[in-house]
């Protein structure tokens, strides 16, 4: 059996072969404005996070800057109003590697930013296991940031447990397990050092360069991955004699692709991020993976007896 990541480059390269070679090799993150300086006095740290290992991290962010005596906002983007971004004086962003980049829904958000012209700003990401991609990830996150007026302070990647419920549903359990105590105390702990960091760098308007890698994941990246594991997916609906009516499989939909009521999913818009099967409470959520049922986080960490460990606010 093929691991997902040979499954994928592998399928990829013999689709499209190396059209995109040199695509996506990274950039240094330039805002074009200087950093405001002085002591920050309030924070924000949002993130983007499906099964919860970036909110756990983003959460241990917000601890390290409450304790340094910051007022601190904190929260998923889509509980942010975009408008007020313009009030803080730092912000931290975090989201997982989605298929080696960026998740699309977070980056259109972040494109919808208003400018915050030399407001300090630093990123980071989190990643399954010894993950893929992740460097470009966050290079890719600072620059977004960048664009809109942003001036790095720094960049974090962090590893946890993976999350990709098609990896131990096709039966890689032991490289996903690997890594079940992934974010842990250590985890949080460097998390906290980071965020003391990026507030040192504000604090004295240092910026941090900020650059990407050549790699070549950066040639399979987003679509073209997600178009090949699509089609490896069938029998992607919802089971309505399961179905709790909770709405979190709608919630942690990102294209609107989820009809619980009707038990249908839109494959057309669907993005296989698998946050409707990772985060349904009651196994209502159906697919298979190349034939086989896929069962999802939440019952991957039953099955296992993992216990996760939480960050102190």
């Amino acid at each position: 059996m093929l691991s997902r990541k040979s499954f994928i480059i592998t399928g990829i390269m013999s689709a499209i072969g190396l059209t995109a070679l040199g695509k996506g090799m990274g950039k240094i993150a330039a805002a074009g404005y200087n950093m405001k300086k002085g002591k920050p006095g309030k924070g924000l740290i949002m993130w983007y996070s499906q099964t919860g290992n970036t909110e756990r991290v983003g959460r241990a962010i917000a601890a390290a800057w409450k304790k340094a005596g910051l007022t601190v906002d904190y929260g998923d983007y889509r509980d942010i109003d975009r408008g007020s971004l313009g009030k803080y004086d730092i912000i931290a962003v975090g989201t997982p590697v989605y298929y080696y980049e960026v998740p699309q829904n977070f980056m259109e958000w972040l494109e919808g930013m208003p400018h915050i012209d030399g407001t300090p700003i630093a990123a980071f990401v989190t990643f399954g296991g010894e993950g893929g991609n992740q460097h470009n990830t966050v290079c890719e996150l600072a620059e977004l940031l960048a664009q809109k007026g942003g001036v790095p302070a720094g960049t974090a990647e962090f590893s946890c447990m993976s999350s990709y419920a098609l990896t131990w549903s096709s039966g890689n359990t032991e490289r996903v397990l690997k890594y079940k105590d992934r974010p842990g105390a250590d985890t949080f702990s460097t998390a906290g050092k980071f965020a003391l960091e990026i507030l040192a760098k504000a604090a004295e308007g240092k910026t941090a360069e900020v650059s990407g890698n050549f790699s070549m994941r950066n040639m399979i990246k987003g679509s073209p991955s997600i178009g090949v594991t699509k089609l490896m997916i069938t029998g992607h609906r919802i089971n309505t004699e399961k179905c709790i009516s909770c709405g979190k499989c709608r919630r942690a939909c990102t294209v609107n692709a989820i009809d619980p009521e009707k038990g249908t999913v839109d494959t057309g818009k669907c993005i296989a991020c698998l946050g409707c099967i990772n985060n349904c409470p009651a196994g209502a959520v159906e697919m298979k993976f190349i034939g086989k049922e896929v069962y999802g986080h939440r019952e991957f960490i039953k099955r296992n007896g993992i216990i996760r460990a939480e960050p102190s606010l």
